[in-house]
């Protein structure tokens, strides 16, 4: 059966949101700046992206629909803004891999909130996945026990949870306006940063990678956002996965930052789980 020109666009919009995100955790080991540092400049610089899109698609009206309009869409971007700090603290404690492959549970975990406060049912295949996703995790656990990498995974861990809250949240009211909640939670990230960063200077090389990094990181939202109006979840999700396989590969290739072994069976494990996951969810819903 040919596919209808709007899930055409909606895959290639979802396509080329997810590849933008790719390279998230190699701009943030290029930047080269301290941590508090870099959630203050990375969220700034999504905040002000995704600024500049709401004022080209509202102009005037910029002012009614850019704040948040309820307590739920400050809930949702309060959430946003705990994932943005952790995604940099993960990565600056642990391997761009480990990160990864831990965030991409946080489908399953979307999965789970729903069932518990959204009241949906959870499919036998979900539950499976989430079992085999478990695993997958552990494995990638048991890679280094020590100290600061076991940190990093825990704070990628935590970054998977609140994340899938905060799609929760914004599944619970579908008027929510995303594109805000997302701009809102880059820049509330920035009130601890101020806090705890040593110094906020930066110099002109890492200044360039963190507005590519804010920039990149504000194209996806619209164009991931855009592309979830016209597909299913269960596409989206799976071309989500482009992430978690490129983004390692991107620190491989240009750092020589290597996957461990751990690294590379569990997260085969994920990956695979959440493809098969999201193939099988088509297919239910095509049926």
């Amino acid at each position: 059966m040919p596919q209808r020109p709007d899930h055409i666009q909606g895959l290639i919009f979802a396509t080329l949101g997810a590849l933008a995100l790719t390279p998230d955790g190699l701009l943030v080991r290029l930047a080269g700046t301290e941590e508090w540092s870099t959630v203050f400049w990375r969220g700034l610089y999504i905040g002000i992206g995704l600024f500049i899109t709401q004022l080209i698609q509202h102009r005037k009206a910029i002012l009614k629909h850019f704040p948040p309009n309820s307590l739920k869409e400050w809930f949702a971007a309060f959430l946003s803004s705990i994932g943005t700090l952790c995604f940099v603290m993960a990565v600056k404690h642990t391997t761009v891999a480990n990160t990864l492959v831990i965030l991409s549970t946080m489908s399953l975990f979307a999965a789970l909130f729903s069932m518990i406060f959204l009241k949906e049912r959870i499919a036998l295949r979900t539950w499976i996945a989430m079992a085999a996703a478990i695993c997958g995790i552990i494995i990638v656990f048991m890679d280094d026990l020590s100290g600061d990498d076991m940190l990093g995974k825990l704070i990628a861990l935590t970054c998977a949870f609140v994340t899938a809250g905060c799609m929760t949240v914004i599944r619970s009211e579908r008027s929510m306006n995303v594109q805000s909640v997302f701009a809102w939670g880059g820049l509330l990230s920035t009130v601890p940063a101020l806090y705890f960063a040593p110094n906020l200077a930066v110099d002109t090389q890492a200044s360039i990678t963190l507005i590519v990094m804010g920039g990149l990181n504000a194209l996806a939202f619209v164009l991931i956002g855009a592309g979830a109006k016209r597909i299913p979840s269960p596409e989206v999700s799976l071309l989500m996965l482009l992430e978690t396989i490129l983004g390692p590969i991107w620190v491989w290739f240009i750092l020589q930052e290597a996957p461990s072994p751990n690294a590379l069976i569990g997260g085969a494990i994920v990956v695979t789980t959440l493809a098969l996951h999201s193939i099988a969810s088509l297919k239910k819903r095509r049926t």
